[in-house]
């Protein structure tokens, strides 16, 4: 039976995701910090710290305890470890993505023309809501860029559609409209501080050297990362912008920015949940299999009716108790006759 008790108690020591909603910016120190609470939970907090434990290391740890108290608890590991291969995937997915905009960023920092950089912008107007990596704005132009952080090859067709190209080919998004619609979200957002007729340029940039990158989609610039600064400083137009406009555009989309809500691929409370649930049913088992065994005496039956089981150590006493009462009265006459006759003599 669970313990309901012990499950909560469990529940309530993990304080990670216990807000509703979170922001983007927010969503992977969470993460991290729920993954720290259930090592702590489940390893004792010395070894969790000395060995540089995972979320997997917990996943495995609770296997291996299922295995030992006879497969007790087989459904409840099978939920977690769904739950958990979302989040460690979630969180390697976070450190990847971030590792591919922090490089970005530290390029376009060191930008050789007068520019101004917003990083991961969130619009949203008449219900319709954007992300946006970053926006350079500078005297010639505003960059839209798009980070992808890739392993593997990409290929983008005539109509803008996405692909990742490994074993197979396989189908991202349509990248095309992804930036199409960034860029009328920006122009809604500039046009507010009375910004017209802007040169927006679209760029999707990659932050992998090793891998191959075809476009077949002429309203997209794609380049690697470590090549961005130079196309961005070299770019020309006919469109000038002041360093005022530079400001004011910047200070345009700051205004309108909003955080956006992180949408989770999983729901944590019943992830959190199931961890606790899994956790007590394994710690009530281990409980049952250390309890000292108690052995119960027999119950010493009842004696027979010696009647209707007559019983052979009484039948061999009463033999040998009558043989040995024959012999002594014998004995007894035997005396008696010698003393009589010796009284006769006399």
């Amino acid at each position: 039976m669970m313990n309901e008790k012990r499950v909560n108690e469990i529940i309530s020591q993990i304080t990670a995701f216990s807000k509703d909603t979170y922001t983007r910016s927010e969503y992977l120190l969470e993460l991290l910090k729920l993954q720290k609470e259930l090592i702590d939970l489940t390893f004792n907090a010395e070894h969790a710290e000395n060995c540089d434990l995972r979320l997997w290391d917990v996943e495995r740890h609770f296997r291996k305890m299922n295995e030992e108290r006879g497969h007790v608890a087989d459904d409840e590991l099978a939920r977690f470890v769904n739950g958990s291969k979302v989040v460690c995937n979630n969180i390697s997915a976070e450190f990847s993505g971030n590792a591919g905009e922090q490089k970005v960023f530290r390029a376009l920092d060191n930008l050789g023309c007068q520019n101004g950089v917003l990083h991961n912008v969130e619009l949203e107007f008449d219900g319709r809501r954007t992300e946006i990596d970053a926006i350079v704005f500078t005297n010639h132009a505003i960059f839209i860029i798009e980070i992808k952080n890739s392993k593997k090859n990409i290929f983008i067709d005539e109509n803008g559609e996405f692909y990742r190209i490994g074993n197979s080919m396989h189908h991202d998004c349509n990248i095309a409209d992804k930036m199409d619609e960034r860029e009328a979200l920006l122009r809604k957002a500039l046009e507010r501080a009375g910004m017209d007729y802007l040169k927006i340029f679209k760029i999707v940039t990659f932050t992998n050297p090793r891998i191959d990158v075809e476009c077949k989609y002429h309203y997209i610039k794609v380049c690697p990362s470590n090549y961005l600064p130079s196309f961005i400083e070299r770019f020309t137009s006919n469109q000038w912008y002041s360093y005022e406009d530079i400001c004011t555009m910047m200070e345009a989309v700051t205004e309108v920015k909003c955080p956006e809500e992180y949408q989770m691929a999983i729901d944590m409370t019943e992830f959190k949940k199931d961890f606790a649930i899994l956790m007590a049913k394994l710690e009530a088992a281990e409980e049952a299999d250390n309890e000292p065994e108690i052995v119960h005496e027999e119950t010493k039956e009842p004696e027979k009716n010696i009647e209707t089981k007559p019983d052979n150590k009484n039948k061999i006493v009463r033999k040998y108790g009558s043989m040995v009462a024959a012999a002594v009265g014998v004995t007894l006459v035997n005396v008696a006759f010698i003393s009589i006759s010796r009284l006769i003599r006399k």
